[in-house]
């Protein structure tokens, strides 16, 4: 799947603490919203997939520093992914660290009709304030009208 054919999702939470399980139950709740998507693999730096089959225990081991490193369901032709990190505080509102959960699903029609529950499973186990989900082609309109750079003088869509 190309950046171009994805549904974003983002979510907004607060920031993990001690020994919090929210990682683990994050996936969970994405595998439990997303017919037959079981999230059991990471990507190596070299970009391919490793099989996780001790995930829950992994996860809980290498989750640190506010997030934790992308899960993915394995599958290159048809990529899922979940990643989480922490935005600090003096790049969050309020001032106080959020805990920032990041996904990936395809959209096609699985994807589209999963999007609603996926979004409210992982929003729910995050615990968040607020998340959105939106199509790559949506992301970069959005973007495009709410950009204030002094210099450009082209007009936004």
């Amino acid at each position: 799947m190309t950046a171009k054919r994805k549904i974003t999702l983002i979510v907004y939470a607060p920031a993990l603490v001690g020994d919090d399980n929210r990682p683990v139950a994050v996936v969970h709740g994405m595998e439990r919203a997303f017919p037959g998507l079981r999230m059991e693999w990471r990507v190596s730096e070299d970009g391919r997939p490793i099989a996780l089959p001790q995930r829950d225990a992994w996860l809980a081991e290498v989750t640190k520093d506010g997030g934790f490193p992308l899960v993915c369901n394995g599958d290159e032709s048809y990529p899922v992914m979940i990643s989480g990190w922490e935005l600090p505080a003096g790049s969050s509102p309020g001032g106080q660290a959020q805990f920032e959960v990041h996904a990936q699903l395809p959209p096609d029609a699985v994807g589209v009709a999963a999007v609603a529950d996926v979004l409210e499973a992982v929003a729910g186990s995050a615990r968040a304030y607020w998340g959105h989900a939106t199509p790559f082609r949506a992301s970069v309109d959005i973007a495009r009208q709410t950009r204030n750079r002094p210099n450009d003088l082209e007009p936004p869509p």
